[in-house]
């Protein structure tokens, strides 16, 4: 599991964040019960839908760092991805 404290938010992040007024807990939601697809360079993304707040799925980006998971970016999708 995932603590809090074990994640970091880069800046490009953060503003992609504000920019589409996804929250932390947001981001935590997606971490916790997303679906996870892992990138040939490492980077891990997320998918999931949070009901009432977004009108496509949130995709978030992550990178694994020294004992630190950190956020790349966060952003609702566009177009619907093919399951």
């Amino acid at each position: 599991m995932i603590e809090q404290k074990d994640i970091k938010f880069s800046r490009h992040a953060k503003r992609r964040m504000k920019l589409y007024g996804i929250s932390e807990e947001d981001v935590l939601n997606v971490l916790k019960n997303g679906r996870k697809e892992i990138a040939k360079d490492g980077k891990i993304f997320f998918f999931h839908d949070i009901k009432g707040k977004f009108k496509y799925p949130v995709k978030v980006i992550t990178a694994q760092g020294d004992k630190v998971l950190v956020i790349v970016s966060a952003y609702p999708l566009k177009k619907r991805r093919k399951k």
